[in-house]
């Protein structure tokens, strides 16, 4: 009982007190909200949610100061807009007749201020909303509720055991880990170069080298025949020195016969293989071989024709050149190989030098994309120059089949939502190549774009085609 006395405000002190304003909110017939301003400060009102009093009224700026603090009284704002009425000094007066009598005064922003006593009251229309407002002493604050202890309960009944027991496992189970860590003896790692001692015992045992007896192995190989071999390979090699020495040198008149003995040599071997003998024979000849046109037959056996020529093989699998059927030829085959070796001139024959292919050089300019959408600039410019770089590789390609491409195309690339290529088709195409086209589109298509901030967008980018040689 003596603490309920002592929570009941005091009369004397109460009517002592300062009163405190008191708004109620009325929108369509029912009061919406009721506020005590217990703080001595300005009240605004409006749409904004920074205000006192947030009221969605069409005719009220965002934020509106209706009740102003100067010094310790409240004055009323109001603009020409609002209509209402107020008491004040136990006289009832419209705003109209307020504004008339001169009993407000001028404010900031082109509004009027109404100083208000602690018996003012009144009502204010603000569009479909009106606002009651009126100082009333400020009633005791409630005290915060409280359960009872037995209901409340301990710190102890709150707790939930399971939960906890868990959490106490969890946790010396992990300090447990980390101490044995720290108390584990980690093994070094090794160098490539150090062998571990575990592998010493499994290496097998190194033998010494045998001694070697120079004296018996001299008698083995028999020095003796060694050392006369050397002497008459000595002897030798001196013997054909001095006979290379003791050679006559041979003068210009020895090298020209020389040179005329080997051409004639050479003209024998050459006139006696294969088509060049057939073709070196006249009349009837004594040679192995006959004039074929001698007696007007060109139909005779070819047979006894090839007879007794060299250097003729039969085309084969296992070889190339004519091979003479029957009896009385060499049967050897004459190739380059072969007359490399007779005939004067380079070995190798070589194959020129390479010519490159003179391919012009392609040239794509990008001109300014127009866009339908909302996409980052930035992003889009820098996934466009990924595109021209594949668009100029399609173009080179182009080229080499035909060097004088050239044109315009303008691409027209749809963007969904996920920043993937919908569609893409040409507004225009003045190259007319369908490889060109077709490997543009590709490339598109392969391109990923920043998704756009609102839904799909859809972009225009024309590329105007050059070659360069």
């Amino acid at each position: 009982m003596a603490a309920a006395k002592s929570q009941r405000p005091d009369p004397k002190q109460q009517a002592s007190a300062k009163k405190i304003l008191r708004i109620g909110v009325i929108q369509a017939g029912k009061i919406v909200e009721e506020r005590l301003i217990r703080r001595r400060e300005n009240v605004t009102i409006g749409a904004s949610p920074r205000n006192t009093l947030v009221v969605p009224a069409s005719t009220l700026p965002r934020t509106f100061t209706l009740f102003e603090l100067q010094g310790d009284s409240y004055h009323l704002l109001f603009s020409e807009t609002m209509d209402g009425r107020v008491s004040v000094n136990d006289q009832v007066m419209s705003l109209d007749q307020v504004r008339s009598g001169g009993h407000a005064k001028p404010a900031r922003g082109g509004a009027l201020a109404l100083a208000l006593g602690e018996g003012s009251r009144g009502k204010v229309l603000l569009g479909e909303v009106t606002l009651l407002f009126q100082f009333v002493a400020p009633p005791p604050i409630q005290p915060r509720p409280q359960l009872p202890p037995s209901v409340r309960g301990s710190f102890v009944t709150q707790m939930d055991w399971v939960l906890a027991s868990s959490y106490a496992a969890t946790t010396v189970l992990t300090f447990g880990l980390v101490f044995y860590l720290q108390a584990m003896d980690i093994p070094k790692k090794a160098a490539i170069d150090v062998v571990p001692d575990d592998f010493a015992e499994y290496l097998p045992a190194v033998k010494k080298p045998k001694t070697l007896n120079l004296a018996k192995l001299a008698k083995k190989t028999g020095e003796k025949q060694a050392k006369k071999a050397a002497v008459t390979r000595k002897t030798s090699s001196g013997s054909s020195k001095s006979r290379k020495s003791a050679a006559k040198p041979c003068d210009a008149a020895c090298q020209a016969q020389r040179a005329a003995a080997r051409r004639a040599r050479l003209a024998k071997q050459v006139a006696s293989l294969g088509a060049l003998k057939l073709l070196g024979t006249k009349g009837a000849g004594s040679g192995t071989t006959t004039n074929l046109l001698a007696g007007g037959d060109p139909g005779r056996k070819l047979d006894n024709a090839f007879k007794g020529v060299s250097g003729l093989r039969a085309g084969g699998r296992r070889g190339g050149g004519l091979r003479a059927k029957g009896g009385g030829g060499t049967g050897r085959s004459a190739d380059i190989g072969s007359l490399a070796s007779r005939v004067g001139g380079p070995g190798k024959v070589g194959t020129g030098t390479m010519v490159d292919e003179k391919v012009p050089r392609a040239i794509v300019k990008r001109q300014t994309p127009k866009v339908d959408g909302t996409l980052d600039k930035n992003s889009l410019y820098r996934e466009l120059r990924g595109v021209a770089r594949g668009v100029t590789t399609c173009y080179q390609r182009a080229l080499k089949r035909n060097p004088g491409l050239r044109g315009k195309i303008s691409v027209r690339i749809e963007i969904n939502t996920m920043g993937r290529v919908g569609s893409v088709e040409f507004d225009e195409d003045s190259i007319g190549d369908p490889g060109v086209a077709s490997c543009v589109k590709a490339t598109v298509r392969r391109q990923r774009f920043t998704p756009p901030k609102d839904g799909a967008a859809e972009v225009v980018v024309p590329f105007v085609f050059e070659s360069a040689k």
